[in-house]
């Protein structure tokens, strides 16, 4: 599990980073030439399934660190921290989820419907903050614990 879990990490980030360039870049270079290129369009779309399905893999790999990591605990100190990012991380999906679903009302010119654009849009925006402050919390976990307040894990101290 050493390997998957950095592996799960680092990979939906990727993905994730490159939807949310691919569809803002979509829409910069629309507004800028006036041809919205669907190709950039599709490629975000691709990039952001292939982000949620290594999200919930991830998902799975953190769980099982929270419970029997090395680092950090659900149980310890520091679980209220886990318990975030579990949350967090929900919302993510639930985000992403909501993307592929408004996306895919309009697969090719999203352009001509102005709600699915914005919604496409907002979507992808608060995704990738939404994955600045997970990896954010994470990276405090790991290597700045004695940083991070202590907080007690609600359900599971």
């Amino acid at each position: 599990m050493r390997i998957l879990h950095p592996l799960f990490v680092h990979l939906h980030i990727a993905f994730l980073l490159m939807a949310f360039f691919a569809m803002y870049l979509w829409l910069f270079r629309g507004l800028l030439t006036s041809v919205f290129e669907d190709r950039l369009y599709r490629l975000a779309r691709t990039a952001t399934w292939l982000g949620v399905i290594t999200i919930a893999l991830s998902m799975v790999a953190g769980l099982r660190d929270a419970f029997f990591g090395t680092i950090v605990r659900l149980s310890g100190p520091l679980g209220g921290w886990i318990t975030i990012k579990i949350v967090l991380s929900v919302v993510l999906l639930v985000v992403y989820t909501a993307f592929l679903r408004q996306s895919g009302k309009k697969r090719s010119y999203l352009q001509e419907d102005r709600r699915i654009m914005a919604w496409c849009l907002a979507t992808q925006f608060v995704g990738i903050v939404l994955v600045g402050v997970i990896t954010t919390i994470g990276t405090m976990l790991v290597y700045y614990q004695d940083v991070l307040p202590r907080l007690p894990a609600p359900f599971f101290s």
